[in-house]
Protein backbone atom coordinates (compact mmCIF):
# COMPACT_ATOMS: atom_id res chain seq x y z
CA UNK A 1 0.00 0.00 0.00
CA UNK A 2 1.41 3.32 -0.62
CA UNK A 3 0.36 7.15 0.54
CA UNK A 4 0.67 10.40 -1.04
CA UNK A 5 2.48 13.13 0.26
CA UNK A 6 2.69 16.57 -0.19
CA UNK A 7 5.71 18.65 0.88
CA UNK A 8 4.27 21.89 3.34
CA UNK A 9 7.63 23.31 2.81
CA UNK A 10 7.85 23.15 -1.19
CA UNK A 11 4.80 21.43 -2.23
CA UNK A 12 6.76 18.91 -3.71
CA UNK A 13 4.11 15.94 -4.45
CA UNK A 14 5.22 11.77 -4.81
CA UNK A 15 4.46 8.50 -3.22
CA UNK A 16 5.67 6.27 -0.78
CA UNK A 17 5.20 2.83 0.32
CA UNK A 18 3.65 2.45 4.05
CA UNK A 19 5.64 0.61 6.48
CA UNK A 20 4.68 0.28 10.40
CA UNK A 21 7.99 2.69 11.07
CA UNK A 22 9.77 5.17 8.14
CA UNK A 23 10.59 8.83 7.75
CA UNK A 24 10.21 10.08 4.64
CA UNK A 25 12.89 13.52 3.03
CA UNK A 26 11.83 15.93 0.20
CA UNK A 27 13.71 15.15 -2.27
CA UNK A 28 13.57 18.94 -3.41
CA UNK A 29 13.61 20.91 -0.57
CA UNK A 30 15.61 17.82 1.30
CA UNK A 31 13.85 18.92 4.61
CA UNK A 32 12.06 15.74 6.98
CA UNK A 33 8.47 15.70 6.52
CA UNK A 34 7.20 12.83 7.29
CA UNK A 35 7.62 10.22 10.13
CA UNK A 36 5.86 7.38 10.99
CA UNK A 37 6.53 5.01 13.98
CA UNK A 38 4.87 2.21 16.16
CA UNK A 39 6.86 3.75 19.14
CA UNK A 40 5.11 2.75 22.21
CA UNK A 41 2.96 0.46 20.75
CA UNK A 42 6.14 -1.71 18.63
CA UNK A 43 9.58 -1.81 18.05
CA UNK A 44 10.78 1.48 16.24
CA UNK A 45 12.86 -0.24 14.15
CA UNK A 46 13.23 -1.51 10.73
CA UNK A 47 12.72 1.74 10.10
CA UNK A 48 12.93 3.20 6.28
CA UNK A 49 14.25 6.22 5.57
CA UNK A 50 13.05 7.59 2.10
CA UNK A 51 14.38 10.15 -0.47
CA UNK A 52 11.30 11.08 -1.99
CA UNK A 53 9.91 7.65 -3.79
CA UNK A 54 13.15 5.79 -2.90
CA UNK A 55 14.69 4.02 0.07
CA UNK A 56 18.23 4.96 1.00
CA UNK A 57 18.77 3.52 4.39
CA UNK A 58 16.83 1.32 6.68
CA UNK A 59 17.91 2.13 11.04
CA UNK A 60 18.07 -1.35 12.82
CA UNK A 61 18.61 -2.51 15.92
CA UNK A 62 20.49 -5.42 17.95
CA UNK A 63 19.52 -5.65 21.90
CA UNK A 64 20.09 -2.08 23.18
CA UNK A 65 22.26 -1.27 19.87
CA UNK A 66 21.49 0.75 16.65
CA UNK A 67 22.57 1.36 13.26
CA UNK A 68 21.97 2.57 10.24
CA UNK A 69 22.16 0.31 7.11
CA UNK A 70 23.51 2.05 4.02
CA UNK A 71 24.31 0.82 0.72
CA UNK A 72 25.85 -2.47 2.51
CA UNK A 73 27.54 -0.26 5.33
CA UNK A 74 26.63 -0.28 9.02
CA UNK A 75 26.61 2.73 10.45
CA UNK A 76 26.72 2.98 14.49
CA UNK A 77 24.55 5.19 16.43
CA UNK A 78 25.04 7.17 19.15
CA UNK A 79 20.99 7.11 19.98
CA UNK A 80 18.16 4.76 20.35
CA UNK A 81 14.32 4.78 20.11
CA UNK A 82 13.13 8.19 18.30
CA UNK A 83 16.38 9.69 18.67
CA UNK A 84 18.02 7.09 16.61
CA UNK A 85 15.75 7.49 13.62
CA UNK A 86 16.61 11.51 13.73
CA UNK A 87 20.49 10.87 14.03
CA UNK A 88 19.88 8.67 10.61
CA UNK A 89 17.96 11.13 8.60
CA UNK A 90 21.12 13.63 8.90
CA UNK A 91 23.53 11.05 8.67
CA UNK A 92 21.64 9.93 5.47
CA UNK A 93 21.37 13.97 4.39
CA UNK A 94 25.30 14.12 4.64
CA UNK A 95 26.40 11.09 3.13
CA UNK A 96 24.11 11.62 -0.29
CA UNK A 97 25.47 15.01 0.20
CA UNK A 98 21.84 16.52 0.61
CA UNK A 99 22.63 19.36 3.72
CA UNK A 100 21.14 22.14 3.40
CA UNK A 101 23.24 25.43 3.25
CA UNK A 102 22.62 26.31 6.56
CA UNK A 103 22.46 24.26 9.62
CA UNK A 104 18.95 23.68 11.43
CA UNK A 105 19.40 25.69 15.06
CA UNK A 106 17.02 26.86 17.32
CA UNK A 107 16.14 30.75 17.62
CA UNK A 108 15.17 32.94 21.04
CA UNK A 109 11.46 33.92 20.57
CA UNK A 110 11.18 35.90 23.88
CA UNK A 111 6.84 36.46 23.21
CA UNK A 112 5.47 33.21 24.39
CA UNK A 113 1.57 33.59 24.09
CA UNK A 114 -0.60 36.34 22.63
CA UNK A 115 -2.89 36.65 19.06
CA UNK A 116 -1.87 36.42 15.62
CA UNK A 117 -2.23 38.51 12.61
CA UNK A 118 -1.28 38.19 8.70
CA UNK A 119 -0.13 41.57 7.17
CA UNK A 120 -3.26 42.74 8.66
CA UNK A 121 -5.55 39.62 8.49
CA UNK A 122 -6.53 38.30 11.62
CA UNK A 123 -7.82 34.17 11.74
CA UNK A 124 -11.20 34.83 13.03
CA UNK A 125 -12.11 38.31 15.17
CA UNK A 126 -9.38 40.81 15.90
CA UNK A 127 -7.53 39.11 19.31
CA UNK A 128 -9.98 36.40 19.19
CA UNK A 129 -7.77 33.59 18.53
CA UNK A 130 -4.78 32.91 21.40
CA UNK A 131 -1.80 30.60 20.83
CA UNK A 132 1.04 29.96 23.22
CA UNK A 133 4.47 29.18 21.45
CA UNK A 134 6.49 26.02 22.85
CA UNK A 135 9.67 25.75 20.43
CA UNK A 136 10.88 28.21 17.19
CA UNK A 137 13.53 27.15 14.77
CA UNK A 138 15.52 28.52 11.30
CA UNK A 139 17.43 26.72 9.20
CA UNK A 140 18.36 30.25 7.05
CA UNK A 141 15.60 29.92 4.85
CA UNK A 142 12.81 29.33 6.69
CA UNK A 143 11.61 30.21 10.51
CA UNK A 144 9.25 28.07 12.28
CA UNK A 145 7.41 28.17 14.95
CA UNK A 146 5.58 25.65 16.89
CA UNK A 147 2.40 26.17 18.65
CA UNK A 148 1.23 24.08 21.86
CA UNK A 149 -2.06 23.05 20.11
CA UNK A 150 0.16 21.31 17.05
CA UNK A 151 -0.03 25.11 14.89
CA UNK A 152 2.44 26.12 12.76
CA UNK A 153 3.70 28.83 11.50
CA UNK A 154 6.05 29.09 8.39
CA UNK A 155 8.07 32.59 7.83
CA UNK A 156 9.59 32.43 4.44
CA UNK A 157 13.17 34.78 4.35
CA UNK A 158 12.06 37.05 7.43
CA UNK A 159 13.05 40.00 7.43
CA UNK A 160 13.74 42.71 10.81
CA UNK A 161 12.35 40.08 13.60
CA UNK A 162 12.09 41.96 16.86
CA UNK A 163 10.55 39.75 20.01
CA UNK A 164 9.84 41.19 23.11
CA UNK A 165 7.84 39.24 25.74
CA UNK A 166 4.92 41.29 24.82
CA UNK A 167 4.94 41.01 20.90
CA UNK A 168 5.96 39.56 18.19
CA UNK A 169 6.75 41.37 14.90
CA UNK A 170 8.82 40.03 11.39
CA UNK A 171 8.29 43.08 8.85
CA UNK A 172 8.56 41.20 5.55
CA UNK A 173 8.23 37.77 4.22
CA UNK A 174 8.27 36.28 1.16
CA UNK A 175 5.47 34.09 2.26
CA UNK A 176 3.94 32.85 5.22
CA UNK A 177 2.24 29.40 6.28
CA UNK A 178 -0.32 29.04 8.36
CA UNK A 179 -0.83 24.92 9.73
CA UNK A 180 -3.60 25.09 11.52
CA UNK A 181 -3.86 21.23 11.45
CA UNK A 182 -2.82 18.63 8.55
CA UNK A 183 -5.62 19.52 6.70
CA UNK A 184 -6.02 23.61 7.35
CA UNK A 185 -3.17 25.56 5.60
CA UNK A 186 -3.88 28.83 4.86
CA UNK A 187 -0.83 30.38 2.49
CA UNK A 188 -0.07 34.64 2.51
CA UNK A 189 1.84 36.06 -0.06
CA UNK A 190 2.13 39.65 -0.30
CA UNK A 191 2.67 41.80 -3.51
CA UNK A 192 2.70 45.76 -3.35
CA UNK A 193 -0.46 46.09 -1.70
CA UNK A 194 -2.17 43.57 -2.50
CA UNK A 195 -2.49 40.26 -0.05
CA UNK A 196 -2.93 37.04 -1.58
CA UNK A 197 -4.62 34.50 0.75
CA UNK A 198 -4.78 30.88 -0.27
CA UNK A 199 -6.59 27.69 1.34
CA UNK A 200 -8.37 24.94 -0.35
CA UNK A 201 -11.22 27.10 -1.30
CA UNK A 202 -9.74 29.53 -3.41
CA UNK A 203 -7.25 32.58 -3.47
CA UNK A 204 -8.66 35.92 -2.11
CA UNK A 205 -7.34 39.14 -3.12
CA UNK A 206 -7.28 41.03 -0.24
CA UNK A 207 -5.77 44.84 0.75
CA UNK A 208 -2.78 45.05 2.94
CA UNK A 209 -4.11 47.13 6.67
CA UNK A 210 -2.27 48.16 9.41
CA UNK A 211 -0.48 46.86 11.39
CA UNK A 212 2.04 46.67 8.28
CA UNK A 213 3.97 43.48 8.85
CA UNK A 214 3.99 39.91 8.01
CA UNK A 215 3.66 38.98 11.36
CA UNK A 216 1.86 40.11 14.37
CA UNK A 217 1.41 38.62 17.78
CA UNK A 218 0.51 40.08 20.88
Amino acid sequence: MSMDLECIYCNTKFSVKIHANFSVICPCCKRGIYRECEYGFGPVTPCQIYLGEKVVGVVESDNTNYYLRMYGNKVPLNNTYLDAILESETIVCRQLNILRHHDHKDIQILTKKGSLCFYGDWPGRPYDNYHKIIHASFDGEILEIFFKRGERLLVYNPENITSTEQELKIEKSQKLKWIYDSYIITTYTAECETLFKETKYGIEHLTIKEPFLAVYMG
